[in-house]
């Protein structure tokens, strides 16, 4: 029997109602097995939907009358991804203070939205699904009611708004033209249009709404806010870098399917994809703050995400699409080693956490994968996906770009080496982790390293893609993976580290009315290119 899809939707949200109401004893086991069972199903999914899509009928009413729910091999790799990082999150959160009835009812309807997104097939079921997840996500932002956490919530909240308007725009010209919303049905009918330009209107609309929730260049201001927030739990900040901002990819990816007919948006995204990778790691560089370096290089994983789904070769788009997966892992494992290092050492500042070896070499070794799996390292999740990701790209110049871009990861990490590696101030601490918490990270870091290791068997078995990178193709990358390490700690000792450039760079943060005035001009800009080169 298939499980029936609304299960993703409405099982974490009625459950974490009725947690609220009913104020039960067991009410965090219960979360618990609700996760597993959330995740078992997702597996399921995953296993068996092979190459076909599976739609399901809301009411009885065949599309484009009725609503439907549908899942495919993209969207079955997004619910597995969601439901095991809140399945890690739920589990890792149990002993927290915040784990309250409240929080759990938010978090679980939070999942059940996001599960809902990668499900839909209507562009208005889309708009209102985002915008109610996004007020819950501002709610989690400003759980603990401090000035700080307000404001970046409050920011977050109607940045996305504004941003969603000419996402709702858009869909208004969608309907004025086609008279229906759903995505198979757009699909179908644009090919039959006499005037394909009619398409780039609503299409710079949606696409400026998307790109915002994305963190595209200029369009990601707003994250670092939202994602490095001081007070936030760890576990917000991670399912927010891990799985949230990859709404914003997913729909990519699904309109750049829907309107590839209409037009031709490979290059356009590619340079998108290739400025933003580069302004993230510059921006990452120039922090001294553990958890807006990791929120800004969420932004650079965007952009090598947006380099694979936009190439020429179906092994980038595979790559892509798995490195959404690998960095879902390892920056969600990122930011809860970061929430474990900021209060065992009291400081959010890198350069004043030392010795973590002496504390903890448990964590020390998880936070070893998680650098690793970022900088590309052969046997690594990030090795494997950005192997696929930078496939057959034979022009000298994109060649250069990925060794930079890698470079500057690598440059970027080295201070987390130094907070495992230098020596302790004064007498190390012993670092304190709850046993639930040293499951759910050594769980993450396992991930890591099974979905590089074991990425042909996934790749065959779950993706059921004939691509391979094998473990002697991966050995042979290590002295490149070495020597560009090197490389890069060499350029970062002697000439970043100090750089009044990265201190101007670090200087530089939009204001409200700055981060809006860049949705208006990503829109025009867009709109712009997409009429010339048509």
């Amino acid at each position: 029997m298939t499980p029936h899809l609304l299960m993703f939707i409405m099982f974490p949200i009625t459950i974490g109602l009725l947690l609220y109401i009913l104020k039960h004893r067991l009410i965090k086991i219960i979360a618990v097995a609700t996760e597993i069972l959330l995740f078992s199903i997702s597996l399921w999914y995953i296993i068996n939907i092979g190459d076909q899509s599976i739609m399901m009928l809301l009411v009885n009413a065949p599309l484009p009358y009725g609503m439907a729910l549908r899942i495919d091999q993209l969207s079955a790799t997004m619910l597995l991804l969601n439901n095991f990082l809140f399945l890690c999150m739920v589990v890792y959160s149990l002993k927290r203070p915040y784990m309250n009835r409240l929080f759990i009812f938010l978090f679980l309807s939070l999942q059940g939205m996001i599960n809902a997104l990668f499900l839909s097939t209507d562009f208005f079921n889309v708009y209102i699904l985002i915008e109610v997840a996004t007020i819950s996500v501002s709610i989690l932002i400003m759980y603990k009611k401090d000035s700080q956490s307000m404001y970046d919530g409050m920011i977050y909240l109607l940045v996305n708004m504004v941003a969603m308007g000419f996402f709702l725009l858009g869909i208004g010209f969608l309907y004025k033209t086609f008279g229906v919303l759903d995505f198979v049905t757009i699909e179908t009918l644009i090919p039959n249009l006499e005037n394909k330009r009619v398409m780039l209107l609503p299409f710079s609309l949606l696409i400026t709404g998307v790109s915002l929730k994305a963190a595209l260049m200029p369009l990601f201001s707003w994250l670092p806010k939202a994602h490095g927030t001081a007070s936030a739990p760890a576990v917000v900040s991670a399912i927010l870098s891990g799985i949230f901002v990859k709404v914003g990819v997913y729909l990519l990816i699904r309109m750049m399917s829907i309107f590839s007919v209409a037009i031709d948006l490979q290059s356009f995204f590619l340079v998108l994809g290739f400025l933003t990778a580069l302004s993230g790691f510059m921006f990452a560089m120039s922090q001294t703050d553990i958890k807006l370096i990791l929120a800004y290089h969420t932004i650079s994983q965007i952009g090598l995400i947006l380099i694979g789904i936009s190439g020429m070769r179906d092994q980038n788009n595979f790559g892509g699409v798995y490195h959404i997966l690998s960095h879902g892992v390892f920056k969600s494992l990122f930011f809860l080693v970061s929430g474990i290092l900021v209060q065992h050492f009291k400081t959010r500042k890198i350069k004043n956490m030392t010795g973590l070896w002496q504390s903890s070499k448990l964590v020390s070794i998880v936070l070893i994968f998680a650098i690793l799996s970022i900088t590309g390292a052969p046997f690594f999740s990030g090795g494997y996906s950005k192997y696929f990701i930078t496939y057959g790209y034979d022009n000298a110049v994109l060649k250069w770009l990925f060794v930079i871009i890698n470079a500057g990861t690598m440059a970027s990490f080295i201070k987390f080496f130094r907070v495992i590696f230098s020596k302790p101030i004064g007498k190390p601490e012993k670092l304190h982790v709850d046993v639930n918490q040293k499951v759910v990270i050594m769980t993450m870091a396992a991930a890591c390293f099974l979905l590089g290791f074991g990425g042909d068997l996934i790749t065959n078995t779950i993706h059921h893609q004939p691509y391979t990178f094998d473990a002697l193709s991966q050995i042979t990358k290590l002295p490149i993976y070495l020597t560009t390490y090197l490389m890069s700690y060499m350029v970062f000792r002697y000439v970043l580290e100090n750089s009044k450039a990265l201190k101007f760079i670090k200087s530089i943060e939009l204001s409200f009315n700055s981060i809006n005035l860049a949705i208006v001009s990503f829109f025009f800009a867009t709109l712009a290119y997409l009429t010339i080169t048509f």
